[in-house]
């Protein structure tokens, strides 16, 4: 098997599998919530989702804590949640020596179970908000940012190819060039892989890379490149495929969120504006692979779910063409396979 042919498998194999969810805080309002309460016998499996017939309902207070990192639940007694490492719309806690786990839906809503130990039951909750306010999180983005990669941790994204690769979508979604960057995000670095970060290695003279020299040196040091071509482009879609216009502002991992000047304000007030766009129902990726030295020039284009970001359609198109035009055709070819979900484009309403 060539090297060139087993990138290729590995790139789409890698490609293939759903998404992890974006680090950081969940969006949580501090406030006064109704619980609904209720048993479960078995303990549900998996996330709760929701109390249908309660046989109590009571009030409860949630403060949240840490930058998002703590919850903590105040009614029969007081119920202190972490957030999970892998999940931050998972919290986990105990409550008087029990397990309790909770999981947030939305700012105003989490469902939850505390298990009863040695019994096969437990009792299971729903929180929905009464009244609110947003959580004070001044200084998170700092704290993030100091705590989060290094620049040493950190490969650059080929400026020139990232333009392009922008253009390039741009024209396959008939998104205007000038408008580009609000609906198609691309980031401008990625986190380094062991694959991108093996270090220093040596070759023999002769070989590609190490010419053969007449002063008696043995051997060539090759260090890794501090760019990357693989470049990533993703856009959001309303439940209609039209295309909405999208920010990372705030988020030092690059989260990728709708830029609606309706959520500027405190969404957790009861007299919170109500949006002027549509939520996110699907996201739109694209991958460009421009790796000279294994001859690939090839385009994966996926359709997630926005929410879960699993993956509903994926397609992997080998670039025919060298530069440019190899990408172009590439795109095209994957776009269409996964059934061009784009129809239309959410006039920008930024102020």
């Amino acid at each position: 098997m060539t090297m060139t042919t087993f990138s290729r498998i590995f790139l789409t194999f890698a490609a293939s599998l759903a998404v992890s969810h974006a680090a950081g805080a969940a969006p949580v309002c501090e406030g006064e919530y109704i619980s609904a309460v209720t048993g479960a016998s078995p303990p549900v499996q998996g996330k709760v989702t929701g109390v249908p017939n309660p046989y109590r309902k009571q009030p409860v207070r949630i403060d949240v804590e840490d930058c998002g990192r703590t919850l903590v639940i105040h009614g029969d007694g007081t119920i202190p949640l972490q957030q999970s490492a892998n999940d931050p719309a998972h919290y986990v806690g105990s409550h008087q020596g029990a397990p309790a786990v909770f999981d947030v839906w939305s700012p105003d809503r989490l469902t939850g179970q505390i298990l009863i130990p040695g019994s096969n039951g437990g009792v299971i909750f729903e929180m929905t908000l009464v009244e609110g306010h947003s959580p004070d999180m001044e200084g998170c983005d700092i704290q993030e940012q100091e705590n989060g990669p290094s620049d040493d941790d950190r490969l650059t994204v080929d400026p020139a190819l990232r333009s392009e690769v922008i253009g390039i979508v741009a024209d396959e979604l008939g998104v205007p060039r000038d408008q580009s960057e609000r609906y198609i995000s691309a980031l401008r670095s990625v986190a380094k892989t062991r694959q991108s970060d093996e270090g220093v290695s040596e070759i023999l003279p002769g070989e590609p890379g190490c010419p053969i020299e007449l002063t008696g040196v043995k051997t060539c040091r090759v260090f890794p490149p501090d760019t990357t071509t693989v470049v990533e482009v993703n856009l959001l879609l309303d439940e209609d495929g039209r295309l909405l216009p999208v920010t990372t502002d705030g988020s030092y991992t690059g989260r990728l969120r709708v830029d609606d000047p309706g959520t500027t304000t405190d969404f957790c007030a009861p007299d919170a504006p109500e949006t002027k766009l549509p939520e996110a129902e699907r996201r739109l990726r694209f991958k460009f692979f421009a790796i000279k030295e294994d001859g690939i020039n090839d385009v994966q284009a996926g359709l997630l779910d926005a929410r879960t970001d699993i993956f509903e359609k994926a397609h992997y198109a080998e670039g025919k063409s060298r530069g440019r035009r190899g990408r172009a055709q590439a795109a095209d070819e994957a776009y269409r396979a996964i059934g061009s979900p784009v129809t239309g484009i959410h006039a920008s309403v930024k102020p």
